[in-house]
C-alpha cells in the first residue's frame, strides 16, 4: 500500500496482538510494525488504540525495556497516560507482567477512572508476585468503588491465595462468589480451589470437594490433585486419583492421547516414591501395549531484541 493511515497500521498491529498461536512471535512482529510506523514516510502518528495494542505486545513478551520505551513515548509524544482508561490499564498490566509491581501500583493509584479490567489487571499483578492479602483487599475496595468483579477477577484472586497459602481466605472467596457477587463458579474456579487445597496438603478435602462439584470434573482437576499427592507423598490418595485419570483415557490408540503419557508417568512417580516397583513396571508395560510414548522434556531459552531503540 503506497498510503497508510492510522487505521491501517492499527488493524495490522492489533491483528498480530490478537493471535493465540505463536503469540510471542506475533507480539514481536507487532513491535516491529510499531517501529516501522514511527519511521513511515506518510508521517502517520500513533493513536491511543495503537499504544494499547503495543502495550499488549510488550505484556505478552514480558520485556521491560520495550514496555518502558513505549511508556516513555506515550509520556513524551501523546498525553498523560493515567488520564486514559485503556492506556492506563495497559500500563498496569505491562508493568505487572514485567515484574515491576511498584510501577504498576503507582500508575494504578494515579488513574482517575478504573473499570473492572483495570482492577483485574492489578489483582493479577499482585497475585503473580505472591502478595495475596493485598489482592484480597483490592476486592473490598472494588465494592467501595461500586465496581463488580468478573470471573477473571476471581480466577486471579484464587491464584493469589494459592501462591500465598491463604486457604481460609480462598475458600471464603469461593463461598462468596454466588452469595455476595452473584457470580456462578466455572470449571476454572473449581480447579483453583483444588489447587489451593492440594498445595496446602489438604488432599482429602480436595478429593471431597471434587466429588461434590455440580459440574463434571475434567482431567486437569484430577491431574492437579495427583500432582499434590506426589508432592505430599500420599500414595493411597495418589493411587485412587491416578486410577480415575487412567479411566478417563481414550480407548482407541488412534484418538488424541495428549496428556495420556503424563498421567501414566505421574502415577508411576507416586508408586516409585513408595518403593512399589512392581506397580511401576506394570504401568510401563501397559504404556507399551497401548503404544504410549513418554515425550522427553526440553529447555527453551528465547531472547528478544529490543526493537524500540531511539524512541
Amino acid at each position: 500500500m503506497p498510503m497508510k493511515n492510522s487505521v491501517t497500521w492499527n488493524a495490522m498491529i492489533n491483528g498480530y496482538c490478537s493471535q493465540s498461536k505463536k503469540s510471542n512471535d506475533c507480539a514481536f512482529e507487532a513491535l516491529l510494525l510499531f517501529k516501522d510506523m514511527l519511521v513511515d514516510v506518510c508521517g502517520v502518528k500513533p493513536t491511543d488504540t495503537t499504544m494499547v495494542c503495543v502495550l499488549s505486545a510488550s505484556s505478552q513478551l514480558s520485556v521491560f525495556e520495550s514496555g518502558a520505551c513505549v511508556h516513555g513515548y506515550i509520556e513524551k509524544k501523546i498525553y498523560m497516560p493515567e488520564n486514559d482508561l485503556f492506556v492506563g490499564t495497559g500500563l498496569v498490566d505491562m508493568y505487572s507482567k514485567c515484574g515491576c509491581l511498584d510501577s504498576a501500583l503507582s500508575i494504578f493509584r494515579r488513574m482517575r477512572d478504573k473499570n473492572v479490567l483495570t482492577w483485574t489487571a492489578m489483582v493479577t499483578g499482585l497475585a503473580i508476585h505472591g502478595r495475596g492479602k493485598e489482592a484480597i483487599r483490592l476486592l473490598d475496595l472494588m465494592r467501595v468503588c461500586d465496581v463488580k468483579p468478573n470471573a477473571v477477577t476471581f480466577t486471579s484472586l484464587f491464584s493469589a491465595c494459592c501462591h500465598a497459602g491463604l486457604v481460609k481466605e480462598g475458600l471464603s472467596l469461593f463461598d462468596n462468589m454466588k452469595s455476595k457477587w452473584d457470580l456462578e463458579p466455572n470449571i476454572h474456579h473449581y480447579g483453583c480451589i483444588v489447587d489451593l487445597l492440594g498445595r496446602a496438603g489438604h488432599l482429602n478435602e480436595a478429593y471431597e470437594f471434587i466429588m461434590r462439584m455440580p459440574v463434571r470434573p475434567d482431567a486437569i482437576l484430577w491431574r492437579s490433585l495427583l500432582s499434590a499427592c506426589n508432592v505430599h507423598d500420599d500414595v493411597v490418595m495418589g493411587e485412587k486419583v491416578g486410577k480415575i485419570l487412567l479411566q478417563l483415557q481414550p480407548e482407541s490408540i488412534s484418538e488424541d492421547l495428549t496428556g495420556t503419557s503424563e498421567d501414566y508417568v505421574a502415577l508411576s512417580n507416586v508408586y516409585a516414591s513408595a518403593g512399589r516397583w512392581q506397580k511401576v513396571e506394570s504401568l510401563r508395560k501397559e504404556m507399551k501395549v497401548r503404544r504410549i510414548e513418554n515425550e522427553p522434556g526440553y529447555s527453551l531459552v528465547q531472547t528478544t531484541k529490543n526493537t524500540l531503540d531511539g524512541l
